[in-house]
Parts: structure tokens; C-alpha cells; sequence
């Protein structure tokens, strides 16, 4: 489990949404993992506009602290990085649920995007990483 210190969870309260947003993505990809919410009704999914979303975290306490504040009868979710890439984003695009990565608690929001333009993301993220291991 990828449990961080509470001065570490400080900092990245204090990060701009991008640099969250970078941040989140290198997490997913090192620990092949990420986190949601999941209730009586099965994933938590928001409101956006006219568009509906659904909210992820690098760390299980972010989670845990919007959970608090905004629902709180639900849980923390882990969901495998693989099955992210091979099931949730397809099926997201398909569905054009959108994806907003790493909103904090209050009015700090996190980036919202499109399922495919999270897949481009994730897909850069991984040839940048292949591209170093090579230098």
C-alpha cells in the first residue's frame, strides 16, 4: 500500500490542480494503482454541467478525505492501473463519462478530462519512462 506521511499529504494539498494532476499520473503508473469511490449504489460519479465524471486519487487518504466531506457513505476503492487502462477508460469514452483526477476537499478542484485524453496522458507518461530507461 502506498501510505503517505500526513506533512506529504500537506504538501500536495498545496499543489496547483496541474502539478496534481502530473503528480497523480506518475503515482498510477509506479504503483500500478489508484483509488475511488464505491457505495450502496457502486461508484461514486459526479455532476458536471451536463456531463457526468467520475473522481480518482493517487493515495487512499485523499480519498478518504473528500469521502468526509462530500460522501460520506462511501468508501475508498482500490482499482488495478491495468484494468484503469484495458476496462474503465474504454468503457468511459464509450460512455462519455469524463474523469477528474485528484480534487481535493473545499473548492480545490482537479483537472477533468476526457477518458481518451487520459489515455494520451498515461500513454506520453509511459514513453517518457521507457525513453529513460533506454538512456
Amino acid at each position: 500500500m502506498n501510505k503517505i506521511s500526513q506533512e506529504k499529504f500537506l504538501a500536495l494539498s498545496k499543489m496547483l490542480p496541474e502539478l496534481r494532476f502530473e503528480y497523480a499520473l506518475a503515482q498510477m503508473i509506479e504503483m500500478q494503482n489508484l483509488w475511488g469511490l464505491y457505495g450502496e449504489s457502486g461508484w461514486v460519479m459526479l455532476k458536471a454541467d451536463e456531463d457526468a465524471c467520475i473522481p480518482i486519487w493517487p493515495h487512499k487518504e485523499f480519498a478518504e478525505a473528500w469521502v468526509k466531506d462530500e460522501f460520506p457513505n462511501c468508501q475508498p476503492k482500490q482499482i488495478d492501473f491495468v484494468e484503469w487502462i484495458d476496462t474503465w477508460l474504454p468503457g468511459m469514452k464509450n460512455n462519455n463519462t469524463l474523469v477528474l483526477v485528484f480534487p481535493l476537499s473545499g473548492d480545490e478542484e482537479g483537472i477533468m478530462l476526457e477518458a481518451e485524453e487520459m489515455i494520451s496522458c498515461i500513454e506520453e507518461d509511459l514513453k517518457g519512462l521507457a525513453a529513460n530507461d533506454l538512456s
